[in-house]
């Protein structure tokens, strides 16, 4: 999962949002109020997962962020996007075992890697389901969560160490 999918989806939610923050309310004739919170930086703690020790973070060339933290709520829905890009000079194979283990304490771990072992699996208990297009070039993808709440890793190689994206979004109705 790159990062500008993260980000478009949060372009998508805030256009939403402003048209619903000039909605009225149907019973008192008031405004909807609205919070918009936006971070240009995010950490993996924004995400609810460790920091993979010795990582660092990751910006593309000509970005200025690593990655971002965006919060949107209003009486009718609510939305958080935290994703963070960090590299390593560890394998991939390395900080994916070390962030499937992190990932499962929020539940059954999804395997939405190309050529995983499970890849069978598509969907879990909570609903949660593999896209093919998940994979895009990373090694490992896990995810864990429902539609609705979710923490996505995605990891990829990058020169003799790896590059991955951690990601939380939180949408409620």
């Amino acid at each position: 999962m790159e990062m500008h999918i993260a980000g478009r989806l949060v372009a998508a939610m805030l256009m939403f949002g402003v048209g619903a923050c000039s909605a009225d309310e149907p019973d008192s004739g008031r405004g909807l109020e609205a919070s918009i919170r936006v971070n240009p930086e995010a950490t993996a703690k924004d995400v609810g997962l460790p920091t993979y020790p010795g990582s660092a973070l990751y910006k593309e060339p000509g970005e200025s962020s690593s990655g971002g933290n965006v919060g949107l709520s209003t009486p009718l829905f609510g939305l958080k996007v935290a994703a963070v890009k960090l590299e390593s000079a560890d394998k991939p194979e390395q900080i994916a075992r070390f962030y499937r283990k992190a990932l499962s304490k929020y539940g059954d771990v999804l395997d939405c890697s190309h050529g995983a072992a499970d890849s069978t699996k598509t969907a879990s208990s909570d609903g949660l389901k593999c896209d093919p297009a998940d994979s895009n070039g990373h090694s490992f993808v896990y995810k864990v969560g429902t539609e609705k709440n979710q923490r996505v890793v995605a990891i990829k190689p990058h020169g003799k160490g790896a590059r991955f994206d951690l990601v939380h979004v939180n949408v409620r109705d």
